[in-house]
């Protein structure tokens, strides 16, 4: 569970800047000066008559800190109920996913509805077959599969004579897309509360045993295929953007940052 949830509207005071909220205070002024240093002011501090607190700033959405802790800035709105919905509605118009009110249970926030979105889609995705790529590898065999490389051959079984050093291909689900999504769900399955949502990440995570964790997130999204039978892995590569490409805009980075988004809203 979270160790705690605060829940505030844009441009309402977050906390105060005190001993009393000693962890909390850290990890917020280590937030506030990145949104500082990248203009993107989600979070700011503030001095009032000497006393310094945290104030949310005009971008909304959720950060998850390192301790467990789970910030919710909503928009301005009637209620917490129409707040969160409206950016609920905003997340969905950027992804690509379709928007139903009633898909936002009562008790649920911001960060679990995102993370409940990947992760429905992504079953969506695997239950449809993921799709699969030719790649070339160069292993040692007992047989002949593909290309005799003779010189690396003498190199390796010089006394091993039994085997054979080839490259051959393989079909692999092992390709860019399914890296992405392994890295996202990775990252996800470590901040959700919601048992149903950490079933199926944990389900998807399984599916994807044979595809590589992914070194440089960023790099992979060059190496996508946009053709028609990628087509079905859009709405979930545009939340992927979100998490890992910077030029997005949406996700926040920090010391004490385990996950975090924010959206400029009007």
């Amino acid at each position: 569970m979270y160790t705690r949830h605060i829940c505030v509207t844009a441009n309402e005071k977050i906390a105060d800047f005190s001993r009393e909220n000693g962890e909390l205070s850290e990890m917020l002024g280590e937030f506030a000066e990145v949104c500082a240093a990248d203009g993107r002011k989600a979070v700011t501090v503030r001095q009032q008559k000497g006393v310094k607190y945290f104030m949310a700033g005009s971008y909304c959405g959720f950060a998850r800190l390192t301790d467990g802790t789970l910030v919710e800035i909503l928009p301005n709105s009637k209620n917490d109920n129409a707040a969160r919905e409206k950016l609920c509605a905003e997340f969905c118009k950027r992804c690509g996913h379709s928007f139903r009110p009633s898909a936002i249970a009562p008790d649920t926030n911001f960060m679990e509805f995102f993370i409940s979105v990947f992760a429905g889609e992504t079953m969506k995705i695997i239950k449809s077959g993921v799709l699969s790529a030719y790649a070339s590898r160069e292993e040692n065999m007992t047989s002949v599969h593909g290309t005799i490389l003779f010189a690396e051959n003498i190199r390796r079984n010089l006394v091993h004579r039994e085997r054979i050093y080839v490259r051959h291909d393989i079909f692999t689900p092992d390709r860019a897309e399914n890296r992405i999504i392994k890295a996202a769900a990775s990252k996800l399955i470590k901040i959700t509360d919601n048992a149903h949502s950490s079933h199926l990440l944990k389900e998807a995570l399984s599916y994807l045993d044979e595809v590589r964790m992914p070194y440089n997130v960023p790099a992979e999204f060059s190496k996508c295929i946009n053709t028609r039978n990628t087509k079905k892995y859009s709405t979930v590569l545009n939340i992927c953007k979100m998490l890992f490409d910077k030029n997005e805009g949406t996700a926040f980075s920090g010391k004490y940052i385990s996950c975090a988004q924010f959206y400029k809203m009007s």
